[in-house]
C-alpha cells in the first residue's frame, strides 16, 4: 500500500511539473512595452518611523544577493535607531518568470540563521490588494545577536518586491511595517498603471 501511495504521489508531482513547464513554454507571457523606471518603484524613507535614514542605495544588490535571473534589480538599505531594513525590486523579462521566482526562490527558507519557524504574527491582517501574489512572515534570527525579522515578498506583473526589516516596539512596529508595505503597493499601482496606459 505504501508503494502504491508513493507512486501516486510521484505521478501527481510529475503531472504538476509537466503542467507548469507546458504553461511556461506555451503559455501567454505578458511583457510591458517599456520597462518602468526602477527608481520610481523603491520605497521612500519618508514612510518609515522617525529616525530612519537611507544607508546605501538605490544601487545594484551586493554581489551574490538577490540573483534570481532578473534582467534588472535595485537595492536600498535603511538604518533606524538599532535596526535595519532592506528593499529589493527585481524586474524579469515577463510576468511568468517573475511568478517562477516568487514560488521557487523562497526567501523564507534561505536564512541559515533562523531560530524559530517563519510564521504570521498574531494580529497581522494586511494582505496586498495590488500585488498578483503576496506572502509575509516573521521569525527570530541570530546574526551576531538574536532579533525578530519580518519579510514581505510581492509580485506585481514582471516585478518582484522583497522588503525585510528588524522588528522592535522601539523602532519598527507591525503598524509601521503595514504603512511601509501599503506605500510600496501605492507606488507599484501608480507607476505600473501609468506605464500600461
Amino acid at each position: 500500500m505504501k508503494k502504491r501511495t508513493l507512486g501516486c504521489i510521484g505521478l501527481l508531482l510529475a503531472c504538476l511539473v509537466l503542467t507548469f513547464f507546458s504553461i511556461a513554454i506555451y503559455g501567454r507571457q505578458k511583457t510591458r512595452a517599456q520597462p518602468v523606471d526602477m527608481y520610481d518603484l523603491m520605497v521612500d524613507v519618508s514612510t518609515f518611523p522617525q529616525g530612519w535614514y537611507i544607508e546605501s542605495g538605490p544601487s545594484h544588490p551586493p554581489q551574490g544577493k538577490y540573483l534570481r535571473g532578473e534582467t534588472e534589480s535595485l537595492f536600498l538599505q535603511f538604518i533606524g535607531l538599532e535596526g535595519g531594513a532592506t528593499h529589493v525590486v527585481c524586474r524579469y523579462n515577463n510576468d511568468l518568470q517573475a511568478t517562477v521566482s516568487f514560488y521557487v526562490d523562497n526567501e523564507f527558507l534561505k536564512r541559515e540563521a533562523v531560530v524559530t519557524p517563519w510564521s504570521i504574527p498574531h494580529g497581522w491582517s494586511y494582505e496586498s490588494q495590488v500585488a498578483d501574489r503576496f506572502k509575509f512572515a516573521c521569525a527570530e534570527l541570530v546574526i551576531l545577536s538574536r532579533f525578530r525579522n519580518c519579510t514581505a515578498v510581492a509580485q506585481y506583473d514582471e516585478y518582484v518586491s522583497v522588503f525585510s526589516t528588524r522588528m522592535s516596539p522601539e523602532y519598527m512596529t507591525l503598524e509601521d511595517l503595514e504603512s511601509i508595505l501599503d506605500a510600496i503597493d501605492e507606488r507599484m499601482a501608480l507607476y505600473l498603471a501609468e506605464d500600461g496606459e
